[in-house]
């Protein structure tokens, strides 16, 4: 195996606004180019659906689907959503909204924003998600709180984060092949 030789170290306070954005540019590019990604918006929710497909398996939903993100190899539609929290943030935080109830299974993951880190993954049925709703009638959806998830549903962070302590690792489709 290959000694890895260190980088120098990223030095974004060096960076001119422009150089910086179009560092990121560079990032998304690479993370889309290593199929974790699938959209040059937030790289969080398509990096939750992409650890949400390894644990899982199966394959995910085209992005017009507003219903779902995940369908199973065993026929579970599963809608993903993550949010980034600061540790030291007190504020009430929420999911992104829900505007469709046509999945059977919700998972939330919820990560660290200043590491990216996974601090925890609850896996939810439908009627679990909608006793934790809270309609929005401004927008049409339902909220859901952070805070009320974390106990809430199936603990799984064991699952996605073994998925996410491989994510460097080729993904393996159904048949042995790699993408």
């Amino acid at each position: 195996m290959t000694a890895l030789v260190p980088l120098p170290p990223f030095q974004p306070a060096n960076l001119s606004v422009r150089e910086l954005l179009a560092s990121y540019v560079s990032v998304l590019d690479e993370l889309r180019r290593r199929d974790l990604i699938r959209t040059r918006n937030s790289p969080l929710g398509d990096l939750a659906e992409s650890l949400a497909l390894r644990a899982y398996g199966g394959a995910l939903a085209p992005n017009s689907e507003k219903s779902y993100d995940l369908l199973t190899p065993d026929g579970r539609r599963i809608q993903v959503k993550a949010r980034t929290v600061d540790v030291t943030d007190r504020r009430t935080q929420n999911f992104s909204a829900l505007r469709s109830w046509d999945f059977d299974t919700a998972l939330f993951l919820l990560f660290d924003a200043a590491t990216y880190g996974l601090t925890w993954a609850r896996e939810l049925t439908r009627a679990e998600t909608k006793a934790l709703a809270r309609a929005d009638e401004h927008t049409a959806s339902s909220r859901i709180i952070v805070r009320d998830v974390a106990v809430a549903g199936r603990d799984v962070t064991t699952i996605v984060g073994a998925a996410y302590e491989r994510i460097d690792e080729p993904r393996v489709e159904p048949g042995g092949l790699s993408r």
